[in-house]
């Protein structure tokens, strides 16, 4: 397990359930087998196969898996197929069929070719920070919103939203980048970094495995240019690609970090997955608490 793009999403009152309250409410909305009419369907499922269990919890974490089940028929297959059956009937009676039976016939030729589509599975994990009131999903905020809507569907009311932002990232990222000694602590500059023009044209420009630090870079913010995507090292243990709405894209576990995930050795892949939850979660949870605590009043996180 590795979280790499987070979707990050805060409450405004704290998670009452228990752990096996809220595994009991995810177990009321399952991932079902997909029938043979359906074109997707969604629900939870247990991020073992070994084990049955929806929530996975290890130091107030509790890890969940969200799975969507479609089935794959392509646009293309069905227009092919309604383009020979047009043709069909031009041949055999001499006319063209209006729009409203070309309709018919697509609605037709779904209905058959259905059941010998192939189906695909995507599973998205999130976390539930039970100690901070947050839900980080896997996944970029489309996708991300289709967890979440899972969620509050199986719990009824959940308050959570993205993160508000009392000081405007972009804003303080670009003053990072001109003073990283002004970075929160623990938090580094890294070596990427992505700039916007403000301005109608929106012109941007991708820096990647270079000094941030170079004249290139700070002639480019003289410029006007702003931070809209900037890479952070946390305290020696992973890298991540912070965007300007608070999203965590690209997040890597560094050497020391990475050394610790290679050598855990649980006794079953229960054990192995709590360890892995609590390695990557509680060095996360920290990085969110001091970059929240900076960018928001509301949330105070406690390092």
């Amino acid at each position: 397990m590795w979280f790499r793009n987070i979707s990050l999403y805060v409450s405004s009152k704290p998670f009452s359930w228990s752990t096996t309250e809220l595994n009991d409410l995810l177990a009321e909305v399952p991932c079902p087998p997909i029938s043979q009419q359906a074109l997707s369907v969604d629900g939870f499922v247990a991020p073992l196969r070994e084990d049955d269990r929806l929530l996975l919890e290890s130091d107030h974490l509790l890890l969940g898996t969200w799975q969507e089940t479609s089935r794959l028929l392509p646009a293309a297959v069905i227009k092919e197929e309604l383009d020979e059956r047009v043709q069909q009937i031009e041949d055999r009676d001499g006319r063209k069929p209006g729009r409203k039976e070309r309709a018919d016939l697509k609605d037709q030729i779904t209905f058959e070719l259905m059941p010998k589509a192939f189906t695909r599975s995507r599973r998205i994990p999130f976390m539930i920070d039970m100690l901070r009131q947050r839900i980080l999903v896997d996944a970029p905020a489309n996708r991300a919103e289709q967890v979440i809507a899972a969620l509050r569907k199986a719990v009824g009311d959940l308050p959570v939203k993205p993160p508000g932002a009392d000081h405007a990232p972009s804003a303080a990222m670009t003053a990072w980048l001109r003073a990283p000694d002004t970075l929160p602590g623990g938090l580094t500059l890294g070596d990427r970094c992505e700039l916007k023009a403000d301005n109608d044209a929106g012109s941007s420009v991708r820096y990647t495995a270079v000094d941030l630090g170079s004249p290139e870079i700070m002639a480019q913010l003289e410029s006007g240019m702003a931070v809209v995507k900037l890479n952070l090292c946390w305290d020696d243990a992973f890298e991540f690609d912070l965007a300007d709405n608070l999203d965590i894209k690209r997040l890597r576990a560094l050497d020391m970090l990475s050394e610790k995930m290679d050598s855990i050795d649980g006794d079953d892949a229960v054990s192995e997955l709590l360890a892995r939850i609590s390695l990557q979660g509680s060095p996360l949870r920290m990085a969110l608490d001091r970059l929240l605590t900076f960018f928001t009043d509301t949330e105070q996180g406690a390092a």
